[in-house]
Parts: C-alpha cells; sequence; structure tokens
C-alpha cells in the first residue's frame, strides 16, 4: 500500500499543497529564502500577500526545479518524490498561471 504523499500529484489542491510545502521550505532557512525573493524581486514582508496567488505557486516550484540541490533536499524533507515538485508546477501551469 503506498502512503499518501507517494500517489501521483494530480488535481489542483494537491499541486497548491506541495507550492505551499515548498515555500515553507524555503522560508524555513534564511539561507533559502534569502536567494529566492532576491531573484523574484520580493521583499519578506511581501510573502504574506503573494503567498495565494497561483502564480507565485508556480514561480516557488520553478525556483525549486532550477535548483536540483534544494529540490532534492525539500522532497528528502517532505518525503515525497522529486516529480511530485515537477508534477504540481505543470499542473498549475496549465491551469492557465502565469509564473512571476
Amino acid at each position: 500500500m503506498q502512503n499518501r504523499k507517494s500517489r501521483p500529484i494530480s488535481t489542483e489542491a494537491a499541486a497548491r499543497e506541495v507550492a505551499m510545502g515548498a515555500l515553507l521550505y524555503l522560508a524555513g532557512d534564511p539561507e533559502r529564502i534569502g536567494p529566492f525573493l532576491a531573484q523574484s524581486g520580493l521583499a519578506p514582508g511581501d510573502l504574506r500577500g503573494v503567498a495565494g496567488q497561483p502564480a507565485f505557486h508556480v514561480a516557488v516550484l520553478d525556483y525549486l526545479i532550477e535548483r536540483q540541490d534544494l529540490l532534492i533536499a525539500h522532497a528528502g524533507d517532505a518525503g515525497i518524490d522529486p516529480g511530485h515538485v515537477v508534477a504540481a508546477r505543470e499542473i498549475l501551469a496549465h491551469k492557465g498561471h502565469r509564473a512571476l
């Protein structure tokens, strides 16, 4: 029997959950969130206002995918397959959301 985290990502809600987990992972360490903020042009105070926006979810996932070291570390910490991050990004991007 597979656990919930090993099932493929197939819904927008599940994809948003993966994106929020990725954001929490980045925000959990200044050395992880700092480069993301610098690349996105956001300030720490901006996160609360954009965290619920679908385009921001895509941007967070794009960042993790571009940084394979972070992708692997986050997937390990979250107990998910790194492919779930990629699948979540595709689901959200194909729902008509554009990255920041």
